[in-house]
């Protein structure tokens, strides 16, 4: 396994916060919500004891392919912690207050590689208010399209779709989703997870 700390596997990410209350069709252009990291290469982890964790509605599996949707507060620390030799702790972010810079994040495992070792992966990400209406959506982003990592292992997407909430969102519980799809198996899983902002 690399060592994610060498020089050739430093973390490049670019978190751009993105104020829940503006209006959004303005920004799109300049303002990224789905970031592409750069997680080194190796920086997977192995479930603790590979014990079998059932489906729910932010993680499923189907076909070897499994994905698990969550919500962190500080998205950025939690790549940093990902990359650590040890397994990271963290705690889903479920309820928030205003101000609360948040990241949607998949973990996902057992891709399919084609012929070449690849992985072929895309994750669309949706954001809704708790009125039900969509907030933003981003589609066909990068889950993982390089060599395929061991299927036992757990990893983090290369795509988060990264919000902060602002001084006039309404209160109440959001919705994220985001369907995973490995496109070389055919496979799609559709996730979803709250947040209450309080």
């Amino acid at each position: 396994m690399n060592n994610p700390r060498t020089p050739e596997h430093r973390l490049s990410i670019s978190l751009r916060p993105v104020r829940l209350d503006r209006d959004l069709s303005k920004y799109l252009t300049t303002i990224l919500l789905a970031v592409v990291v750069a997680v080194a290469f190796g920086s997977c982890r192995r479930p603790p004891g590979d014990r079998y964790i059932p489906d729910g509605r932010s993680r499923k599996a189907l076909g070897g392919f499994g994905s698990d949707l969550i919500v962190v507060e500080d998205p950025a620390k939690f790549v940093q912690d990902w990359q650590r030799p040890e397994t990271p702790k963290f705690n889903p972010a479920t309820v928030v207050k205003r101000g609360a810079h948040l990241g949607a994040v998949v973990i996902f495992a057992g891709c399919k590689r084609n012929p070449a070792g690849i992985c072929n992966a895309e994750v669309d990400y949706a954001l809704y208010k708790p009125d039900g209406s969509l907030y933003e959506e981003q589609k066909g982003q990068p889950l993982w399209k390089e060599a395929a990592p061991d299927s036992k292992n757990f990893q983090l997407g290369r795509a988060i779709l990264s919000f902060q909430t602002g001084p006039t969102d309404q209160v109440g519980e959001y919705r994220v989703t985001a369907k995973c799809t490995d496109l070389n198996a055919d496979v799609s899983l559709d996730l979803e997870t709250k947040f209450e902002l309080q």
